[in-house]
């Protein structure tokens, strides 16, 4: 997250995040292969977006990772 002061007063940038079908759509992709994905990239097994769990049974995903796994995945595919 990213913060800066002004003046003595802390300004939080605004943070999307997305949720498991939010991404699913996202990505075009069906939601159980967004969390196989996900499961991959904690593992370090891939470069996916990893998930903020925010509480045991909530995950999202910031929109800026997505948009920056995105910009790779094209980059790759011009090779």
């Amino acid at each position: 997250m990213t913060t800066r002061v002004e003046e003595g007063s802390t300004v939080v940038a605004e943070v999307r995040l997305l949720d498991v079908r939010q991404m699913a759509t996202a990505l075009g992709i069906h939601t159980r292969t967004v969390w196989r994905l996900a499961a991959m990239a904690e593992a370090g097994q891939d470069n996916f977006p990893k998930p903020l769990r925010i509480a045991p049974k909530t995950v999202r995903w910031r929109l800026s990772d997505v948009q920056a796994y995105l910009a790779v995945l094209a980059g790759e595919g011009g090779r």
